[in-house]
């Protein structure tokens, strides 16, 4: 950093000004890209990507979010689509794995480590299905009015109807992922 011209990324486009008057360091801010790169920040280029897939998928969530909930031209009610989607998924959700069938065929040994692997990721597994048949059940009960609408079945709800992985069935819960839901359950 005490170095002259000293580069800060690897374009050159940002480094150390020599030493100077005032307004000479303002004419080197003013010749500053007004947009950022992620070199200033010491990351690499892919960062912009990630950073334009990440806000480009919230603007098209909040935009779902304020879509019309009726449908005035004879199609079926947000209701009705999250009711069906519901179905869908407890229809095409797997059952959960036998866990004392497979720790009998898979031992957890010391030389066997994978095993340990293995049978940690069919608990972590079958506690995410678990989770998904309660709630994929209590949500159609909501919509029937058979159990009260709480704030994580309201997520889930608006999720299926999107066609988003509910937040309650991501990571710690579940494996992460940047599919829709439909391919997400087929993973």
């Amino acid at each position: 950093m005490l170095k002259e011209n000293h580069s800060l990324g690897g374009k050159g486009t940002y480094y150390v000004p020599p030493p100077g008057e005032l307004i000479e360091y303002f004419q080197y801010i003013d010749k500053l890209p007004l947009n950022t790169s992620p070199e200033v920040f010491g990351m690499h280029e892919n960062a912009d990507i990630t950073n334009a897939q990440s806000t480009t998928r919230i603007l098209l969530t909040q935009l779902l979010s304020i879509m019309p909930k009726d449908s005035s031209a004879g199609g079926k009610s947000e209701d009705e689509q999250i009711m069906d989607g519901a179905k869908f998924l407890e229809s095409k959700a797997p059952p959960p794995w036998d866990y004392e069938e497979i720790y009998a065929k898979y031992p957890t040994l010391l030389s066997e480590s994978m095993n340990t692997v293995l049978t940690q990721e069919i608990i972590r597994y079958n506690n995410l299905l678990y989770a998904m048949e309660e709630q994929i059940i209590n949500v159609q009960k909501a919509i029937k009015g058979e159990v009260v609408m709480s704030e994580d079945l309201e997520v889930v709800a608006q999720a299926i109807f999107l066609g988003q992985v509910p937040v309650t069935w991501q990571y710690p819960v579940g494996h992460l992922s940047l599919k829709p839901l439909n391919s997400w359950l087929e993973d």
